[in-house]
């Protein structure tokens, strides 16, 4: 978080949204703080998630916007944490910090665990299946979503981090917005129908759901915006190459890639049709998604203070884009889809 938020924030800020939500004061347990400030807090004995979204990073009206298509989602049948009220009964509560605010909303808590990648029981095949099948339910849910509010989330395009990328760009390193500008072009290209592209959660990489009895429960959905589909395909993919290629392929990226892809889109065709013809844009939204981590990065992070680890993960996305590669390119032949679909 930025140190000028950090300042802002505080007891005085957990203890109002406490008596607001009435929850139980001094039940507060920081569960992170990289965009939001996120809690799990205590009402009449039960575990909730508290979040706090300061407005320079979104207004109270994107909030609403994130937390009426969570209880859209959640009133057709997909399987996500639900939003609870205020004891005003309102979804966000607006506390105000000097000249902005945060705004304060309140989740139910996930049941179970984020998945073990190191442990071939918990990271497999059936996990990855699982994963497409929620992520194509909620593709599916929604092509029939209608905004109940006056409010719309923001577009891809629109995402302050691709709006302000010169701002991020450290000197010498002018090539990233010269491949910016590169993905962003063929990206406006697409088409934009309402059976490839819609409001999507933009993030679902495995720290942003829990695991329970081999139900998947997603959750953070703050940079919910309107997609294409197939970008909620290839950040799992992304993030699943990033934390480590499993030891059963002997560090061969590209047989996992298409190991991955083919189990995540036999459970997401099973629910939602998309044509497998979009699977050859995976390497865009992959070259996109290095691009944003740059800018993120070295928007929030300070690397002079940095882990080793950072810096050579940021070292790694650097040379890619330099080099415009992907952090995979799949040979789709090595992927076995059912032939009667797609």
């Amino acid at each position: 978080m930025e140190q000028a938020v950090n300042t802002l924030f505080g007891m005085h800020i957990l203890n109002e949204a406490a008596d607001r939500f009435s929850l139980t004061k001094g039940s507060y347990k920081k569960l992170g703080d990289f965009e939001n400030y996120v809690y799990e807090v205590e009402r009449e004995g039960q575990s909730y998630v508290m979040r706090f979204t300061h407005s320079s990073h979104r207004s109270e009206l994107d909030v609403l916007a994130e937390l009426d298509w969570i209880s859209y989602l959640v009133q057709v049948g997909v399987d996500i944490p639900q939003v609870y009220t205020s004891r005003l009964g309102k979804m966000t509560e607006v506390i105000h910090a000097g000249d902005s605010y945060f705004t304060a909303s309140l989740f139910q808590k996930a049941e179970g665990h984020m998945p073990d990648y190191a442990n071939p029981a918990e990271w497999n095949e059936h996990l990855f299946a699982s994963w497409g099948e929620i992520t194509g339910r909620m593709h599916k849910a929604t092509q029939s979503y209608t905004p109940s509010i006056h409010h719309k989330r923001m577009t891809w395009e629109d995402d302050e981090l691709l709006v302000n990328a010169k701002s991020y760009v450290l000197p010498g390193d002018e090539y990233v917005l010269e491949r910016l500008n590169e993905v962003m072009t063929h990206l406006h290209s697409l088409p934009q129908g309402q059976d490839v592209y819609g409001l999507i959660h933009t993030d679902i990489h495995s720290r942003n759901f829990f695991v329970d009895n081999g139900r998947i429960s997603v959750f953070d959905f703050d940079d919910c915006a309107y997609n294409w589909f197939i970008h909620d395909i290839a950040i799992p993919l992304y993030y699943a190459l990033s934390w480590g290629v499993p030891e059963r392929y002997a560090g061969n990226r590209e047989a996992f890639a298409a190991d991955f892809v083919q189990a995540f889109w036999s459970g997401y065709e099973k629910v939602m049709p998309l044509s497998r013809q979009w699977l050859q844009e995976l390497s865009t939204f992959l070259k996109l998604r290095d691009i944003t981590l740059y800018l993120v990065i070295h928007k929030k992070e300070d690397l002079q203070l940095a882990t080793p680890r950072l810096i050579q993960w940021v070292n790694d996305i650097k040379e890619r884009i330099r080099q415009n590669i992907a952090i995979v390119e799949i040979d789709f032949d090595l992927c076995r889809f059912d032939s009667s679909a797609g």
